[in-house]
């Protein structure tokens, strides 16, 4: 309804982001993800394939909260340095941060913390929180 008055992808300052790696269970195994999680607007569920970009980077998968208040977008490799934030169905954007992407306002997971058998811990090696140097 009014798609050709609107302009896409809509941009707005309410819509934010969080990002920070996790783990997730997949196939019974411990999983490390990186999650990006938007909120700002109503997600509705829909029939066509929901994904979050960070600039070239598209999310592997994507939960949208029960009560449509959020995004969760979950990516198997580590994020760019920087780019826009952009979610969509199918293969069209529909919504863009306003705020663009830094990794460095994300939660990393320290290294020394993950269980022995947590996979895909190779691909984000070199972005993962080393400890602090004891004194």
């Amino acid at each position: 309804m009014f798609e050709d008055l609107i302009e896409w992808p809509v941009v707005s300052e309410r819509l934010r982001w969080e990002g920070k790696q996790v783990l997730r269970d997949v196939a019974g195994e411990p999983f490390l993800l990186f999650r990006l999680k938007v909120a700002g607007t109503f997600f509705p569920q829909r029939a066509a394939e929901a994904f979050i970009r960070i600039g070239r980077l598209r999310s592997r998968f994507v939960r949208i909260a029960e009560d449509g208040q959020s995004a969760n977008g979950y990516f198997d490799e580590p994020p760019p340095e920087e780019g826009l934030v952009e979610f969509g169905y199918g293969q069209r954007v529909y919504l863009r941060c306003r705020r663009p992407f830094e990794v460095g306002s994300t939660g990393r997971l320290k290294r020394a913390l993950l269980p022995a058998n947590a996979r895909n811990v190779e691909r984000f090696g070199r972005v993962l929180e080393e400890p602090e140097p004891i004194r």
